[in-house]
């Protein structure tokens, strides 16, 4: 998917997305909730919010992070059945994730097993993106950011609700890096 850099930030149209697992390592662990936000820099189109059975039990560390036990998923439907549904909701979009090697390696992982076509779509990291909008922070958490930035609070460390702060931080970013006005894409590529 080739996406012209030059476009105004304000024109694109961002998938936010996070997931919650069964533990740290994508090779063996497993989504256990799909988390999304579609929007353009200040709207919010469209959410997206699956649990999901992994097919394994989940860590007890993980769970305790989501507060997801291995009870809510055990009848949800698996990866397999949700990815379609998860990647028609990307669609075209320009992806954005906090720390966004884990999440997209999680979903590369779960595309994998499912025998689907790897992502396609361009990717910012709001991880680092933050670190050039706000230099000099001593720590870079999705959390800690958001509670700096005065974003109001939700559940964190659960899907949509982190992916809705990512889009808001996102948004965070654009606007302390644009004080001369819109930016380019190229601008906030990661």
């Amino acid at each position: 998917m080739i996406i012209d850099p030059t476009l105004s930030v304000s024109s694109c149209t961002f998938v936010a997305f996070d997931f919650e697992t069964t533990g740290l390592y994508p090779a063996v662990d497993r989504v256990v909730e799909f988390g999304a936000v579609r929007f353009m820099p200040g709207k919010e189109i469209a959410d997206f919010n699956e649990l999901c059975n992994p097919e394994m039990a989940i860590h007890p560390e993980a769970s305790r992070v989501s507060g997801i036990t291995d009870a809510m998923v055990a009848d949800k439907p698996l990866a397999a059945v949700i990815l379609p549904r998860f990647m028609d909701f990307v669609g075209e979009s320009i992806l954005v994730a906090h720390n966004a090697g884990f999440d997209t390696a999680f979903l590369r992982a779960e595309l994998q097993r499912a025998g689907m076509p790897t992502v396609p779509n361009l990717i910012i990291d709001t991880q680092v993106l933050a670190k050039r909008a706000f230099p000099g922070k001593k720590s870079y958490a999705l959390q800690n950011l958001v509670e700096m930035l005065g974003i109001p609070a939700n559940t964190a460390h659960r899907a949509r609700d982190d992916a809705r702060q990512c889009a808001r931080l996102f948004e965070h970013c654009v606007g302390a890096l644009s004080f001369m006005g819109d930016l380019e894409l190229s601008e906030v590529l990661t």
